[in-house]
């Protein structure tokens, strides 16, 4: 019976110098042990609301450069702790309960809501903080900003994202002026470059609900967009002013209409329904020969609802694949401005190389416009009028 007391003894002063249970100490002071509490053996004495506290404070006080609504904490600990945790675990076949990493981040994002009066999120935060008691250090990460809208572009000189000079790409040669690119700016940089000053954002990336090409407009509805700002330390801008401001710097080149804060999803959602939604566009083409109307009435019947097979244009061979894509022209509306030059308006499914449609493309577009005109444009003027969000 001796043996067995003094082995309850032995656990109940572990208990009480090694893990801190308050009734192990009560238990001893009841029995005028002397005890001295001593670190945890797993944890090293860091798992405490003292050093919770000091952590939440110190991280309060960098956090204050960026603006924020949401946070979330999340921990780091040394792996030979982890290895000493998952240990004892198996030991004593503990199969519940949290680990030690769950608890840091309670307790100091408990002290960071109380300190801060910010509100934590564990989906989509603002803020993610990493904090590691054992190295007494932590960092602060802002989580991308994304914004939704539309552009609208007005040149035909104007590349929707950079790009590169075709000789050089992009180390700079004669050719190029030394600049490295083909063109000076581009829809991307014109709309991301501003708001990234803005929101004071390290970067950014332009995601387009497809893409127009270099000499086209895009006018009336514009094309969908969404803009995502990379480690911010700005979030709380009005839309309205940063749609102000970004179109007052783009010298009548691109004018865009923001609508929303919007998420990765949305990026996701635009990439995936760009080849499926129906887009409109208007073509100006001017041929060599007169255009009879009789032609241009058969080509409204023809394209209405009929699906296009086009093996990729010679004009993009060098950077597509070279393969077969079917696409649907859903309807089309045929007008003769003058003898030679002739309006069309289709409406088709995204994806559709509509010059091409036009054009023929030496057949590799069938069936096509000029396979009913029994001509090829000398010019074609392409405008996007709508695409479906």
């Amino acid at each position: 019976m001796e043996a067995v007391k003094q082995e309850n003894q032995q656990l109940i002063r572990l208990l009480a110098e090694r893990g801190g249970l308050d009734e192990a100490v009560q238990q001893l002071m009841r029995e005028n042990i002397a005890t001295e509490k001593q670190p945890c053996g797993l944890c090293r004495g860091m798992l405490s609301e003292e050093k919770f506290k000091e952590v939440a404070e110190r991280v309060a006080d960098h956090v204050t450069q960026y603006e924020f609504e949401t946070f979330l904490i999340g921990a780091t600990v040394p792996a030979d702790i982890r290895e000493k945790e998952d240990r004892l675990r198996s030991h004593v076949g503990v199969v519940e309960g949290e680990d030690l990493k769950n608890d840091i981040t309670r307790g100091v994002g408990r002290f960071f809501t109380t300190i801060t009066g910010k509100r934590p999120e564990y989906i989509s935060p603002d803020i993610t903080i990493i904090v590691n008691l054992f190295t007494n250090t932590f960092k602060i990460l802002p989580n991308p900003l994304f914004i939704k809208g539309r552009y609208l572009k007005h040149s035909r000189n104007l590349p929707q994202s950079p790009w590169r000079c075709r000789k050089c790409w992009g180390r700079g040669c004669e050719q190029c002026g030394f600049t490295g690119r083909e063109y000076p700016t581009s829809v991307a940089e014109l709309v991301g470059e501003p708001a990234k000053k803005l929101f004071e954002a390290q970067g950014f990336k332009f995601h387009a609900a497809g893409r127009e090409d270099v000499d086209a407009l895009v006018e009336d509805g514009g094309r969908p967009f969404v803009l995502e700002l990379k480690r911010p330390r700005k979030r709380l801008i009005p839309l309205k002013e940063v749609e102000k401001t970004i179109n007052s710097e783009t010298g009548g080149l691109v004018e865009v209409m923001l609508e929303s804060l919007a998420s990765r999803k949305d990026v996701r959602t635009l990439k995936l329904a760009s080849p499926k939604v129906s887009k409109t566009y208007v073509v100006r083409a001017l041929y060599e020969k007169e255009v009879d109307i009789g032609q241009l009435k058969e080509i409204e019947e023809k394209f209405r609802n009929i699906v296009i097979a086009q093996r990729t244009p010679t004009r993009v061979l060098e950077r597509r694949a070279d393969k077969v894509r079917k696409k649907i022209v859903y309807e089309t509306e045929a007008k003769l401005v003058s003898g030679r030059e002739a309006f069309f308006k289709i409406r088709c499914q995204g994806g559709l190389y509509v010059k091409e449609l036009v054009t023929g493309d030496g057949g590799r577009t069938s069936p096509s416009f000029a396979e009913v005109l029994q001509q090829v444009p000398l010019r074609i003027e392409l405008t996007v009028v709508s695409v479906e969000a």
